[in-house]
């Protein structure tokens, strides 16, 4: 089988005197890499060392076929979704993650690209533009047609951790509901947990701190909605992290996957480790859920939904994890 290029190099550059960022418009418009002017910490998964992307992709294959690495786009659902599901089936993690994307601008520190979907009548355009420490992501989801199209969208940005690494959410945040636990873990589907120690504060289990990946874990969660659009992983070996932040009145919710080595079934496999943080419009894993609970959104006829997500360094200089949060949590504007 014919493969694509080695994809620890392929895709185009971007940069500016605080950020290195690599995207690859033909492989589903993955962002490949996020870091440091210096390129000493590289916040984003990379592929399993053995991956080639095959040159052309079944459109329904199951996502942990793919790269599993740095950030891609879920739409029209996350989950796949069946032949019973109104409008018909969704591939697994949904069409775009497995399109080529056309570039229509470039330069040194900005990128225009855009795909059309196979199992929705969608047109997904994104704008990527560095500013100092931050990368921002301007995104716009286009109805083609004269009917309306119900969607559920997710950014999925999949990243690297080590043990000891420190997940921060919004002081709003007390529970989340959990879409899936391995073996059950920490509850059953559709509990609602406490965060971050679901058993309570004497709980031995403490979700916002990164285990190792010997763990075995793997948790799939969903906030309530938000007021406070923001989130943050904190690497404690760099004394920095990264912050996500998006308009909470577009992705009123988050999804948290939580991955130490739990995921995927497949023996044949790579085991994963690491963490999503999965800014969407729908607390709900499919479309079809989605739909059932009366929560995807519907775009009108050629209607446009846009919305903005910025990825933020915080650091390069060494902080605490209290400084890490005090920066993360202050206020912006959209």
């Amino acid at each position: 089988m014919s493969v694509a290029n080695d994809p620890t190099t392929a895709g185009i550059p971007l940069c500016n005197g605080s950020l290195r960022v690599r995207v690859v418009p033909e492989e589903g418009g993955r962002i490949a890499s996020f870091c440091d002017a210096d390129a000493k910490a590289e916040y984003l998964l990379q592929p399993r060392e053995s991956y080639r992307r095959p040159a052309r992709l079944d459109p329904w294959d199951r996502f942990e076929n793919s790269a599993c690495a740095g950030i891609d786009e879920c739409l029209p659902s996350v989950g796949a979704c069946g032949e019973e599901t109104p409008g018909g089936p969704v591939p697994d993690h949904g069409d775009f993650w497995r399109l080529p994307w056309a570039v229509s601008a470039s330069d040194c520190d900005s990128l225009r690209m855009a795909a059309t979907g196979y199992s929705r009548p969608l047109h997904f355009e994104k704008r990527l533009s560095l500013h100092a420490s931050a990368l921002e992501i301007h995104s716009s989801i286009r109805n083609q047609t004269d009917a309306p199209v119900p969607f559920l969208y997710a950014l999925h940005p999949l990243l690297a951790i080590d043990r000891g690494d420190r997940i921060v959410l919004p002081p709003e945040v007390s529970t989340v509901r959990l879409e899936s636990s391995r073996h059950d873990r920490v509850g059953a589907p559709g509990a609602t947990i406490d965060w971050p120690k679901p058993g309570g504060a004497g709980s031995a289990v403490d979700l916002s701190r990164v285990e190792a990946v010997s763990a075995g874990t793997a948790e799939m969660l969903y906030t309530d909605r938000l007021h406070a659009g923001w989130c943050g992983l904190y690497r404690a070996r760099y004394g920095q992290g990264i912050c996500l932040r998006f308009d909470p009145r577009l992705l009123p919710f988050l999804g948290l996957w939580l991955c130490f080595g739990g995921w995927p079934e497949d023996e044949s496999l790579p085991l994963q480790y690491a963490v999503a943080f999965e800014p969407t419009v729908a607390p709900r894993g499919t479309l079809a859920s989605a739909l059932v609970n009366r929560q995807a959104p519907v775009l009108a006829p050629h209607e446009s939904f846009d919305f903005d997500i910025v990825l933020e360094q915080i650091g390069p200089a060494p902080l605490t994890y209290e400084e890490f949060v005090a920066q993360c949590s202050r206020e912006t504007s959209f």
